[in-house]
């Protein structure tokens, strides 16, 4: 099973593992927050300041989402995606850690629908 959950939520015994997805080491957070830290499934930081600095429309989400998505086609994020994909088989319980409140409208959600098998990379125009 995959989740999602902010960094700052709770940590809960039903999160299974916790896994950080986030280039930046979260403000005043300690390492007992998280089990593993994986760099590769988070946005680039050019990519990242662009949604940061939106007004954050459907537009600028679609924006975001098509320099997202080939960034998720690198080797290391397919070789992640892979690892998570067969352990969330195996039955382990996996949640995606990263900043942004809770909504659509974060990474995190994109890379646990890639995790699962059901996203659809969206093309630029």
């Amino acid at each position: 099973m995959i989740k999602t959950k902010r960094i700052y939520d709770p940590k809960e015994d039903s999160d299974g593992i916790r896994i950080l997805i986030t280039r930046k080491w979260p403000p005043g957070q300690k390492k007992d927050r998280f089990d593993e830290w994986i760099k590769d499934l988070s946005p680039e930081e050019d990519t990242l300041n662009k949604w940061e600095d939106s007004k954050r429309t459907e537009e600028d989400w679609k924006r975001y989402s098509v320099k997202f998505y080939p960034q998720m086609k690198e080797s290391k994020a397919v070789d992640k995606i892979e690892e998570l994909r067969q352990r969330s088989k195996k039955g382990e319980t996996i949640t995606l850690l990263c900043f942004c409140e809770k909504g659509e409208h974060c990474h995190r959600y994109i890379v646990k629908s890639l995790i699962e098998g059901s996203s659809t990379v969206i093309e630029s125009d």
